[in-house]
């Protein structure tokens, strides 16, 4: 029982990530995406970084996306880690453009999101978007100052809107998982950001750089461009193909999942259905004596139900166990920095949801096996079952 409910929630699990990821994705489904990946080797990196490169790699950095920016339209993130005041809050600072929002609508639950003319103004308290798990040291309406390490500036920030709880950053590549925005800070890409592009800011921005309305020709053309200007390889490929193929990789292993669920199931039904009968049996002089005194059929039905229930929970504690303590390990920054969970309640809403459908399961099957096993045996004549079996 337990083997096949933990098989069971994280099947489930999954599948509802992969929904959720799927629907999150849907802006660059219907575009026809391209989707930057960067493929630079450890060799292109420290021949760019490297001290005789890379103030020339800083020259070519700025003139590629003053490139991108006059011939494409895309939608670029970077993304930085550093900590809020006194060290204790590892967060992340990601550099929107403006059409991130586009393709990643994120949901506020105080506040707004930005305004098109914050994309343009360079105003000296930069309006930023924060994590829940920040709001209570960044509130809204409030300002702070934070080091960014992208340009390596203490920048002063004013807090314009808070995301809602547990938000993700969906992945094209792993659907089922995405990047929690707890403790995420929002900035704007401005003009005077575009202006002064490092190369560390722009081979940030490759992986998953977004370019739409265009061919595959000229990605193929701006992958040549960044390889001859730059020396990286950076790969542009379509995200309707990147999810086909993480369908194509992920379904055999969730019917490979299901078969194993299923044989523990057989397994389990059988060895759960072969008990009830061997105790039936057992205690059938008993219940045919009370029935004599005026137990009814109905109750053997509810006595069973009830057991049922009673073995459908001990086999979930287990599971439930694991899925808080592994949304707590997430929470405390065991597992990632940029994974935190808030938790507003014992488990996120998927989790929540995943038990309770995989306890339903095991509970409809289990009570289901058993009722037809009482059906069978309440066939059986009164004095048949008063008999011994000698």
């Amino acid at each position: 029982m337990v083997s096949f409910s933990f098989i069971s929630y994280t099947l489930i699990r999954s599948n509802l990530f992969v929904l959720q990821g799927e629907k999150d994705l849907q802006q660059l489904i219907k575009k026809d995406v391209f989707m930057g990946n960067n493929q630079m080797t450890t060799s292109q990196f420290h021949y760019n970084f490297d001290e005789k490169h890379i103030k020339q790699t800083n020259k070519k950095a700025e003139e590629l996306f003053d490139y991108i920016n006059r011939n494409y339209d895309y939608s670029s993130r970077w993304s930085f880690n550093t900590e809020l005041s006194d060290g204790a809050i590892p967060i992340s600072i990601d550099t929107i453009n403006d059409n991130f929002l586009k393709f990643y609508p994120l949901q506020i639950q105080q506040g707004r999101v930005f305004l098109n003319s914050e994309y343009s103004n360079d105003a000296k308290e930069i309006p930023v978007l924060v994590g829940p798990g920040l709001k209570k040291k960044a509130k809204l309406g409030e300002t702070f100052k934070l080091f960014n390490p992208a340009n390596e500036k203490i920048e002063k920030y004013k807090v314009i809107g808070i995301l809602k709880e547990n938000q993700k950053l969906p992945s094209v590549y792993m659907m089922d998982g995405g990047r929690v925005l707890n403790k995420t800070v929002f900035r704007p890409l401005t003009n005077k950001d575009k202006e002064h592009v490092t190369a560390i800011q722009l081979f940030s921005t490759f992986q998953d750089l977004l370019i739409y309305n265009t061919s595959r020709d000229e990605v193929l053309k701006l992958s040549k461009i960044i390889r001859k200007k730059i020396f990286a390889n950076v790969e542009f490929f379509s995200v309707k193909e990147n999810i086909e193929e993480f369908y194509s990789i992920y379904k055999p292993k969730v019917l490979l999942f299901l078969g194993i669920s299923l044989i523990s199931l057989i397994i389990f039904i059988g060895l759960f259905l072969w008990n009830i009968w061997k105790s039936l049996s057992e205690s059938r002089q008993e219940i045919a004596i009370r029935i004599s005194l005026g137990l009814r059929k109905y109750q053997l039905y509810i006595i069973t139900f009830l057991y049922q229930l009673m073995l459908t929970i001990v086999s979930f504690i287990p599971i439930t166990i694991y899925a808080v303590i592994n949304t707590y390990s997430l929470a405390s920054n065991q597992a990632n920095a940029a994974a935190q969970i808030i938790l507003s309640s014992p488990l996120p809403k998927i989790e929540t949801l995943s038990l309770i459908l995989s306890f339903l399961i095991l509970l409809i099957i289990g009570t289901i096996s058993s009722m037809l096993t009482i059906y069978k045996f309440n066939k059986i004549p009164l004095t048949l079952r008063m008999g011994t079996d000698s």
